[in-house]
């Protein structure tokens, strides 16, 4: 997650997984030209080792001034999703590491 707005922004970041539930959720005040990251976990780390029917999880982004986002990313141990603010808009993408 990186702020590349000029003020501060609160997000929440939310994954939901296959089955339709909540695998991660954070919510945190990043300071202009600040980012925060966190490390797959181990679950998701072991379904993308062993998924072969392409299961997908959902990335939900949420900004304080109330906009969303939603991107859906198939398992893979080098797919993530890469949350960016800019100009009070908030976008996710995903990059391969």
């Amino acid at each position: 997650m990186r702020n590349s707005d000029n003020v501060a922004h609160v997000v929440t970041v939310e994954i939901i997984g296959s089955e339709n539930n909540s695998i991660f959720s954070s919510t945190k005040e990043l300071q202009p030209d600040s980012s925060w990251s966190q490390e797959k976990s181990f679950r998701m780390l072991s379904v993308s080792l062993f998924d072969w029917a392409g299961v997908s999880y959902v990335v939900h982004a949420t900004l304080d001034n109330g906009s969303s986002v939603n991107l859906s990313i198939k398992y893979h141990h080098w797919n993530t999703a890469s949350v960016s603010i800019r100009e009070d808009a908030i976008e996710i993408e995903e990059i391969t590491v």
